[in-house]
């Protein structure tokens, strides 16, 4: 390992202070270090400033944020098949595998190459508009499918492999990943999924009926979501992991399946999944009123 690229977000102080000091850690160590501009900026070091595609490219990249500051690196670096290794600065953190004060330690296991690498499922979207794609997106969390500015439900016609399933009449539709299933889809009532699992999640959001619940699928299947015309457009959006977003237009087609490379994330502990259910989301715990 000869360059670890540090991607802290920008916006949160501690994480900036961190990179700089794991600057010098990793220059004692013969590593070189590559910084986003603003962190190598701030600690005096312009010379260590890269832009992204250069971290994304690096031997290992260590970014520092939140589940947010993840799931964007993990769009840039996960092409390129590079080690994520995310040290929580979020509130919940469940992407990220350390807490800021276990860095250099963790550091140290990771250059030993004591650690193991999860594979993580990334969704591709592809946005089909008159027979012709026009734009494909990968997402790590989920692919959403969603009505307008307006208050008004949408109408959404779902395959799998081209075979209609339902018309969800819903404000949207979620289609997840295993990793993003303790994300948007859990809180519209899909399943914890392991994300060692090889499923699709669907998910309505807001459905106008009592008879429609999450639905399952193994990885390997397409869905197709379309939204229904009624004479005028129908002013959906497509949203990818809550960060990117591209307006559709009447009888486009969505189609979601697994993408041809995953997301490569560092772990310490085989189980740690289950210790995030209970420390980071408190996992069965009563609340006291």
């Amino acid at each position: 390992m000869k360059i670890v690229g540090l991607a802290p977000n920008p916006h949160k102080e501690d994480a900036m202070l961190l990179a700089g000091e794991l600057v010098t850690w990793l220059e004692a160590h013969d590593i070189f270090p590559v910084m986003i501009p603003e962190a190598a900026a701030s600690v005096g070091r312009p010379d260590l400033g890269a832009e992204d595609d250069a971290l994304a490219r690096s031997d290992m990249l260590v970014i520092m944020g939140g589940d947010g500051t993840m799931l964007r690196w993990n769009r840039l670096a996960a092409p390129y098949g590079t080690p994520m290794l995310g040290v929580n600065f979020g509130h919940y953190g469940f992407i990220t595998e350390i807490e800021p004060e276990a860095v250099k330690q963790s550091l140290e296991k990771a250059l030993a190459g004591d650690y193991i690498i999860s594979e993580r499922v990334l969704l591709r979207a592809s946005v089909i508009r008159k027979n012709k794609p026009i734009a494909t997106y990968y997402a790590l969390n989920d692919v959403v499918v969603s009505k307008g500015p307006f208050a008004r439900m949408a109408s959404l016609r779902t395959y799998v492999n081209g075979r209609f399933i339902v018309t969800y009449a819903a404000d949207g539709v979620i289609i997840s990943s295993p990793t993003g299933s303790t994300a948007y889809s859990l809180s519209a009532g899909g399943p914890v999924v392991h994300p060692d699992v090889s499923v699709l999640i669907f998910t309505p959001v807001c459905p106008h009926t009592l008879n429609v619940r999450s639905m399952v699928v193994p990885d390997v299947e397409t869905v197709q979501i379309i939204g229904e015309c009624s004479g005028t457009e129908q002013g959906l959006m497509l949203t990818l992991d809550g960060q990117l977003g591209e307006p559709l237009e009447c009888a486009d087609v969505v189609e979601i399946g697994k993408a041809e490379f995953t997301a490569r994330l560092i772990q310490f502990d085989p189980h740690s999944f289950y210790d995030k259910l209970q420390t980071r989301m408190r996992w069965g715990e009563r609340y006291n009123t």
